[in-house]
């Protein structure tokens, strides 16, 4: 899937919400993976990583609206980032 954009994921999965759903959790788990977070850890409120999927979801969102062409697993790692800090 690491090869998909934005736009591509869309066209070939986006009758399939689940699908999309799990292939956006393989490459979130990625990213976490390669920097080295825990969110359970680094955030132990678990409302407040309730609020850090809604801001995830908006980021990624913002970031495949500004350019459906990115990459989806640079977009995903972007908004990783972005709702982390």
């Amino acid at each position: 899937y690491m090869h998909h954009s934005c736009e591509s994921m869309i066209n070939n999965y986006g009758e399939d919400e689940e699908q999309v759903a799990q292939i956006v959790r393989l490459m979130v788990a990625v990213s976490l993976f390669n920097r080295e977070i825990d969110v359970e850890a680094q955030v132990p409120d678990e409302a407040e990583r309730a609020t850090l999927k809604d801001e995830f979801v908006k980021a990624l969102e913002a970031a495949c609206e500004a350019d459906p062409n990115t990459l989806l697993a640079g977009a995903v790692d972007t908004a990783v980032k972005d709702a982390l800090n």
